[in-house]
């Protein structure tokens, strides 16, 4: 059996097969075909949001735009009076319209002045019109010290606008292709946001690099006197509110409350003294605070139903020494209380899980690396990498459990070949190499090995394959991001060192503790065991990913379309073809009657089981008419489909495969190894536990969200509907949603929940 053990990673090719019918299809379309749909994609989207956050209902306050390129600079003209959502919007998309706003324009504004909101607001009313197509992105995702502006656009447009991903190849970027179109206008926010902190600068530079003065951008920012201009562009200053719009907004909003004899008396004269305190300009501090739209619409959003608001926040601008921060702690601490009271009035359990949330949420994103966004598929950043190390224990066991069942060949490399794949796949971007992950993993693996083969094949193979599996799986934690991005050479280097190590370990722990035991273990056997399991895994985790880029969830989308034949036909054939991969390998080392044995065994259960989910998933993932722009909530959903397509979908065709040789061929199974080889259906499920595994942890962020979200659930109770939870908290106005990521409304927001 040692002799055969060269095969044992032939199976692991399959997912060098199945993988590539995941990815997108090719494009076929010019961007003039697309162009009309995407715009019905982002119409759909800022409807949606409109819808989903009631913004309709609001009364807004007016801007002022200073058009700070003019000397002396002039305000652009704009009604006072306050706005409805259509009104905001429509008097922007005019001022674009009139150029009153050029289509390349950098917006300045102080923190709280409503820089998102304006940027919201253009963006949804040029999605109704005709004009320009808004593309608004938020550069808080960017890392300008890691990454170029390009390729970050790429990434997000094609992550948020899937509709991109239809476009034909051309010579030129992505991004300049649309912009030279002259019908999209790309809206960049924040700026003053970006991942590496303060690094405007740079950012800046970089933008102008691929952006020409002749192409149309808006760029939101922090008004910042020693940030560059950008070239070419009309510069703009959005302006604090002056005191008779925040007197006529307080008086609007606040005169039922002020009259409703039902409110308490002091209440009522509270706001009264709210308004005539800021009318006489004698409190500095609420000046400050009442002339930015955030706090306004804080004061006003909850004082509205929490009439004692008002009241505290005047103690507060009075009595602390910094007036400022603590009227911002009232207003943040009462708009958190009142908004989830209010959504879970009936529900306070929900309400105190949502809290808690945010709170972590806060917390986590306060620590280095800091981080002003959040997307579920970069939990892992925020995760002890020991974690990863301890989750061996349930991906190793069933690659273990099935390569006892296996004929002769597909024994442990099978089970090293499998559990390299997942830790290749699932943890990019997790830093594996420390002591303790290393460490954890070895233990977890050990502890998987030895308990499914002290049941199935005694405690004493059980120690001798522990010896062999887990050790080497230490050495992958440790070694992955030289396994997956180091020369060949080097890599070559390292597979055969471990091969060697291994071999001389287990073949001496068999000598000591199983002599004569089945299998037999042999130096050369138990090298090219470990050799080709972490050879062909390595191999094709290398071709599959990019182990220098962060986990993105999966781009391949899902349509019932077509005749799905001849994708099963297409898939099933590149499967089928691993068995005569299978059978030239054990033809080698056992014979031509062997060889041709193992080619047929893997020709069906590849063929029929793995090619039957591959075809499927092909079929499936074809471009079509519905395409939409995505969200956190739809980019999860997908994402978690097609991983648990990967896995339920290998499992049940294994399965079947399974079925019709155990029904039809049960003679020739026992051919391939005796009696000791005994397959049933039921083994198609730890196909899928395995194969099905490493194509999810390849194609998908879900495997790896697993993971963070057990150890986030068990230490520190949050909810595992995260995204539910998160939609919630958007909704309520905790969070902004900026494409695909979440941000919490305002950044000292974020401060006081991490207090």
């Amino acid at each position: 059996m040692a002799e055969a053990d060269p095969v044992s990673s032939v199976l692991s090719l399959a997912i060098v097969l199945l993988s590539p019918l995941i990815q997108e299809p090719a494009a076929k379309r010019t961007l003039d075909d697309i162009l009309p749909e995407l715009r019905k994609d982002i119409r759909a989207y800022w409807i949606d949001e409109r819808d989903w956050r009631d913004l309709t209902r609001q009364v807004l306050m007016p801007v002022t735009l200073t058009n700070v390129s003019l000397s002396p600079p002039a305000a652009l003209p704009m009604c006072a009076s306050l706005w409805s959502f259509q009104e905001y919007g429509e008097k922007v998309a005019h001022l674009l319209a009139a150029g009153g706003i050029s289509s390349r324009a950098m917006i300045f504004g102080d923190a709280g002045a409503g820089k998102t909101t304006f940027a919201v607001m253009l963006s949804s009313e040029l999605a109704k019109g005709e004009t320009y197509i808004p593309l608004y992105l938020s550069l808080a995702s960017w890392s300008p010290k890691d990454e170029e502006f390009p390729d970050w656009f790429e990434r997000q447009a094609l992550t948020e606008h899937r509709r991109l991903r239809e476009i034909m190849p051309t010579p030129r970027p992505l991004l300049r292709e649309l912009l030279i179109s002259n019908k999209v206008l790309l809206i960049l926010d924040g700026l003053d946001e970006l991942r590496d902190g303060q690094a405007q600068d740079a950012a800046l530079k970089k933008i102008q690099r691929c952006i020409s003065a002749d192409l149309p951008v808006v760029l939101l920012t922090r008004t910042d006197p020693t940030l560059p201009l950008l070239p070419g562009a009309q510069h703009l200053r959005l302006e604090l509110l002056e005191s008779h719009q925040v007197i006529n907004y307080l008086d609007t909003l606040t005169a039922e409350v002020v009259s409703d004899a039902l409110v308490p008396q002091e209440h009522r004269d509270a706001w009264l003294e709210v308004r005539n305190e800021f009318a006489s300009g004698t409190l500095p501090a609420l000046n400050h605070l009442l002339s930015r739209p955030l706090y306004l619409d804080l004061l006003v959003r909850t004082g509205l139903r929490d009439t004692s608001l008002p009241g505290r926040l005047l103690h507060a601008v009075r009595q602390a020494s910094d007036g400022i921060e603590e009227g911002k702690k009232v207003l943040y601490a009462s708009f958190v209380d009142d908004v989830l009271d209010h959504r879970f009035h009936d529900a306070p359990r929900r309400a105190r899980k949502a809290r808690r949330l945010a709170i972590r949420m806060a917390t986590e994103m306060s620590k280095p690396p800091t981080a002003r966004t959040m997307a579920w598929w970069r939990l892992y950043k925020r995760v002890p990498p020991v974690v990863f190390g301890a989750a061996m224990a349930p991906l190793s066991a069933p690659a273990y459990q099935l390569c006892l069942f296996m004929p002769a060949g597909l024994t442990r490399g099978f089970a090293l070949g499998v559990i390299t794949g997942v830790v290749l796949g699932m943890c990019r971007g997790v830093d594996t190499s420390s002591p303790a992950c290393i460490k954890a993993a070895v233990a977890s693996t050990s502890a998987a090995v030895m308990a499914v083969g002290t049941v199935w094949v005694g405690w004493r193979i059980a120690a001798v394959d522990t010896v062999e599996i887990a050790p080497v799986v230490g050495l992958v934690f440790g070694a992955r991001l030289h396994l997956a991005a180091g020369s060949w050479r080097h890599v070559t280097a390292l597979i055969a060192g471990a091969g060697a190590v291994s071999a001389l370990m287990t073949c001496g722990t068999a000598a000591v503790w199983a002599p004569g035991a089945d299998p037999p273990r042999s130096l050369f056997g138990v090298f090219m065991a470990v050799s080709m399991g972490l050879g062909v895994a390595t191999a094709s985790a290398r071709l599959l990913t990019d182990p220098h880029a962060d986990l993105h969830p999966a781009t391949a989308t899902f349509r019932w379309q077509g005749n799905p034949l001849p994708h099963l036909v297409a898939a099933g054939t590149a499967a089928a073809a691993v068995g005569a991969a299978g059978g030239f390998v054990g033809g080698l080392s056992h014979g031509l009657s062997h060889g041709l044995h193992v080619a047929k065994f893997f020709g069906v259960v590849g063929g029929l089981g793995i090619g039957l989910a591959g075809g499927i998933i092909r079929w499936l993932n074809q471009p079509g008419t519905e395409e939409m722009t995505a969200t956190p909530q739809r980019l999860y959903r997908h994402d978690r489909a097609l991983a648990a397509l990967s896995v339920l979908g290998v499992a049940a065709g294994a399965t079947a495969a399974l079925a019709v040789m155990d029904a039809f061929f049960r003679h020739f199974l026992h051919s391939l190894s005796g009696s000791s080889f005994t397959p049933s259906p039921v083994h198609g499920i730890l196909f899928g536990a395995t194969l099905g595994v490493i194509v999810a942890a390849f194609n998908t962020a879900w495997p790896n969200y697993v993971v963070c979200m057990i150890w986030f659930t068990a230490r520190y109770r949050m909810p595992w509907a995260l995204l539910r939870y998160l939609d919630i908290l958007h909704t309520c106005g905790i969070l902004r949603q900026k494409g695909s990521y979440y941000s919490f409304q305002a950044e000292g927001l974020q401060r006081h929940l991490d207090q």
